[in-house]
């Protein structure tokens, strides 16, 4: 196994198991995707078809629309982040077939640069999760309006 697939992997457990213990339930089932799509890909490796890797293919369109469903639905930014990742990893298969030669190591490359993005959007994740509960905690800004009585051009924060 190659360092940086390790690394990423450590990064991933990290962030995954704060998401699992301080998320909501669509922050847990983002989780449970795209845990399970790196277990599948690693799986699927071998399978391809025509000379394109179908069973990593077929992982990361399962893993888009699922991210993509949740992000529809959970309204968390961190999400449309991850799904918007994960479908340029997934458009990055086809980029071999617009080339007149093979690029398999510019493919592999994509999709590790995409897996980079992807677990640094986890840690954007659990930044989003702490600070919905603390502006949930707080009000909705941490903090007061002073809408005072006198003439202004709008209202000051306190």
């Amino acid at each position: 196994m190659h360092p940086l697939q390790i690394t990423l992997i450590t990064a991933n457990a990290v962030g995954f198991s704060l998401l699992l213990w301080k998320g909501r339930l669509d922050d847990r089932l983002a989780v449970l995707v795209m845990t399970l799509t790196q277990i599948g890909s690693f799986a699927l490796t071998e399978v391809t078809w025509n000379g394109m890797r179908a069973g990593l293919l077929s992982m990361d369109l399962l893993c888009f629309l699922f991210l993509w469903g949740l992000a529809e639905r959970g309204g968390r930014w961190w999400l449309v982040l991850a799904a918007g990742f994960q479908l340029i990893g997934l458009l990055g298969h086809f980029a071999p077939f617009l080339a007149q030669e093979r690029l398999a190591w510019a493919l592999v490359t994509l999709l590790w640069g995409v897996w980079t993005l992807v677990s640094i959007t986890v840690f954007f994740g659990v930044w989003e999760v702490m600070a919905d509960r603390r502006f949930a905690r707080e009000g909705r800004d941490g903090a007061r309006m002073d809408h005072g009585g006198g003439a202004r051009a709008a209202a000051s924060m306190e």
